[in-house]
This record gives structure tokens, sequence and C-alpha cells, in this order.
């Protein structure tokens, strides 16, 4: 029988110092590495145990993982005595489509795309609580498809887009696979299949001068709506910033030449790098939450320009998000307070990511310029940034007709 073994591969160190654990499979004097996803510092991991240390804040996850994993890879040797079919086994290659997908998910999170990775784990927990825990690739028929398509609209209540992606994302899974060669090209169901329609979106975005409401409203100092509108009006006029990057902003992002306050940062979602200058309502934020001279309250240059996360929060990339989609859900209660005090319209409508869309529209019907609004927003192409204008289209044309025809 092969034997399993959890090691660290320190050759495979990350800049930050983290090496990452594989599941030796060994038999016939070879020997086959399957990754585990979890990356810890060498004093973390006790080799002996082969665990990770109680010292590490999340021994008790990774450690109820790396078990799984062991348990899962000793079954499979009992029934294959070559490591390549233990390897394949733990994969997926033996047909499941669950093992694969979490495999898929793993590699996400391993490149450190954790937004991705939340929305694939969201996509898993769907199809299986369609289709059950265990789903093989032959499972997954046109008949199958159906299923899970009209369980997201009856049961989950799923609108046209979110239905859609749903299954962008399972087709993704499904012909990475058959680029692996886990399963052949004939397999695919979702060649054949067709996905759920979408719908053109409906995008909340503010006029300028309900921004300016929302900056003179008279909210209670220190308070979630107060704070709220603060990261707003921040994410509007800094560019159209997304409100992960608001929480994520540092002293040192923030430079000072002058009388210009400028900020640098690369966005969490992208990696695409943002240089901005801040116009003087956004710099009023940003130094109120600095000393005059431009200093933050504590010396460190990591230190949060605004009071929205604790350093806690940014052990690894996973706790860093899941603190960020906790601000953001208190952030939106917030700005939904703050607009019914300015006394705008709607103010159920209005969410922090309503910034962003306001900020695109606004910078583009001044000055339609295309390219400087992608640059601002960080899109990586000017095809990303049409798409996200275009649900603004119509009320641009109702302007120009406006424009055009009045007396």
């Amino acid at each position: 029988m092969a034997s399993v073994r959890i090691i660290q591969r320190k050759d495979k160190s990350r800049a930050d110092g983290t090496a990452p654990l594989y599941v030796r499979i060994t038999a016939r004097r070879r020997s086959r590495y399957v990754s585990t996803g979890i990356y810890v510092e060498p004093r973390h991991f006790n080799e002996a145990r082969q665990e990770v240390r109680r010292s590490h804040p999340l021994s008790d996850a990774y450690n109820a993982r790396l078990a799984d994993l062991r348990l899962e890879a000793e079954r499979a040797a009992l029934e294959a005595d070559a490591p390549e079919a233990v390897k394949d086994a733990l994969q997926g290659r033996a047909g499941s489509l669950t093992r694969y997908f979490e495999r898929f998910i793993e590699g996400l999170e391993q490149a450190g795309q954790y937004w991705e990775r939340k929305k694939y784990l969201t996509t898993l927990r769907k199809l299986r609580a369609c289709l059950g825990d265990e789903i093989d690739f032959a499972d997954l028929d046109r008949e199958a498809l159906r299923r899970f398509e009209v369980y997201l609209r009856d049961r989950v209540g799923n609108r046209p887009n979110t239905r859609r992606k749903e299954f962008v994302r399972l087709r993704r899974v499904v012909r990475q696979a058959v680029k692996d060669g886990v399963i052949p090209p004939e397999r695919d169901a979702l060649a054949y299949f067709d996905l759920p329609k979408g719908e053109r979106p409906v995008r909340r975005k503010l006029a300028l001068e309900e921004v300016r409401a929302l900056e003179a409203a008279d909210l209670e100092p220190g308070s979630w709506a107060a704070l709220a509108r603060d990261a707003y009006l921040l994410a509007f006029y800094a560019g159209g910033m997304r409100v992960s990057d608001v929480c994520n902003l540092r002293r040192r992002h923030v430079e000072r030449d002058g009388d210009t306050l400028r900020i640098r940062y690369r966005q969490l979602k992208t990696g695409n790098p943002v240089s901005m200058p801040l116009p003087p309502p956004a710099r009023r934020i940003v130094e109120h939450y600095l000393d005059d001279d431009g200093r933050v309250t504590r010396p460190d240059p990591d230190a949060y320009v605004m009071p929205l996360l604790r350093d806690r929060d940014t052990g690894d990339g996973v706790r860093l998000r899941r603190a960020i989609g906790a601000v953001n859900v208190m952030l939106n209660r917030g700005i939904k307070e703050a607009a019914r005090v300015a006394g705008l319209e709607r103010p159920e409508t209005i969410s922090m990511h309503t910034a962003r869309h306001s900020f695109a529209d606004y910078a583009r019907s001044r000055t339609g310029d295309l390219y400087a609004v992608s640059r601002a927003l960080g899109h990586s192409s000017l095809q990303v940034t049409q798409a996200y204008l275009k649900s603004f289209d119509e009320q641009a044309v109702d302007n120009l007709a406006r424009e055009l025809w009045s007396e």
C-alpha cells in the first residue's frame, strides 16, 4: 500500500516566509505530491506530528483540513498501489466532480484570488444542495443542469444575472477538467446546454447634487452613518474606489506634496495599480483622520487611514476579506441612514458600491474621456468600462434628446 504523509515544501517558500503543505504519496520508490492549499511559516509546522502548531491562529481549521486530506488519501491508497492513482483520486480524476471542484477552489486560494474563491464556494454549496453532497462528472447531464437552473430560480430565488453567473462558474470548472484530462470533451454537458439568459442590471447612481447633499447632512459624529458617509464620499471623489480599497487604505498609500494629496495603491480585487490626486472634498476627509502635518495619529505606515479594520483582521487574505465583508454590511446600513437624513430619494437603494457607479457615470458625462475613466476605476480594458457603463446608456440618450430638441 502507498504511504501517505503531510510535508512542508520549503523549496516553494513565498516572499512572506510561508511555505506550502503537501500530501506526499509514496509507493514503488516513487512519490507524488498534492497541494493542500495551506501556507504557514516553518516555525508553525510540526513535522513529527504532521500538523500545524497551536501557535498559529488558524491551527484548528488547518489541522481539520489536513486530517481530512490524509484520511482521504489513505482510503484511496487501499485501492491503489501506485502514487499516481492516489493523486488522481484526491484531485477528482476518479470521476468526482465535487472533489475536483474543491481542488479548483484551493487553486484560487493559492493564487490569492480570494474574492473568486468565495464565489466558487457559493456555487459549489448551491450545486450540492440541489444534486447531493457527492456528485460525479457522469451525474452532470442535461437533466441535472435543468434541475440546477430551476433550483436557483425557484428555491434560492436568484435573479437571472445571478443564475447565469453560477452556470458560468460551473462551466469554467468543467472546462478546466477537460483541459486537465480529467474527463473527455464529450462528457462536458455544458458544451451543449444553453446558459440562463441575463438581464441588463439597473444600477443606482447619485447625481453630484445628491452627493453634496450627503456631505451637508447633519450626522452624529462617530456614528456608523457618519463613518459610512465619509467612506462613501472618499470612494466617490477618489475615483470610484471599491469599499475593499477604502477599508484597506493605509498611511503609506497617501503621499503629500505641498497642498496636494495623492493616493497610490493596488486594488485588492484585481491587483491593478491606481494613482489618484485627491480633490478638496476627498482631501478634507483623509486629513480628518490624519494629524495637521499629514502624519497618521499612529506613526506606523501600515496604519489604516479610516478606522474600519483592525490589525488582527489582516492575518491572511481570507480573514481580511471576511472582515471587509462584515464592515461592508455595517457601512451599507450606515449609508442608507445617512441618505435618509440627507433627504435623498429611495435611500434604501443606495449602497457603498453606488459611489463607484456614481463616479463612473459623472466622470464620463462630464469629460467624455472613457480611457481616463477606465484608468481611474482600475479596469483591465476599455471593454470592461463600456460594459460597466452600459446600464446608464438609456439616460445618456434621454439627456441627449432633451439637449437637442428643447427650446
